[in-house]
């Protein structure tokens, strides 16, 4: 029981750590957005960093949906009802 309670801190906190990267990545994609000097330069970085971040996030999806499809097809009774409560809380956040 203690394991599911430091699980769903860690889950916590990683959802937190999203929340500031993408804040993080949006401030520097609005700094880069509002520098007027060298704007090819700055257009291309920015093109590089959005792309980086979308093939990051694309990884991210992959991950969970393999950890959902890996819930989902559990066959023990007992750990299919623990995995179904914690994909309905994750799919609450």
């Amino acid at each position: 029981m203690s394991s599911k309670r430091s699980s769903g801190r860690s889950n916590e906190r990683s959802s937190g750590s999203r929340s500031n990267e993408s804040e993080d990545f949006s401030l520097r994609l609005r700094e880069l957005l509002s520098n007027n000097k060298k704007k090819k330069r700055n257009a291309a970085k920015l093109l590089d960093e959005t792309c980086n971040h979308i093939k990051k996030l694309n990884g991210e999806v992959d991950d969970l949906s393999n950890r959902i499809s890996e819930l989902l097809n559990s066959s023990d009774t007992e750990s299919s009802n623990i995995n179904a409560n914690i994909l309905r809380q994750f799919l609450q956040q």
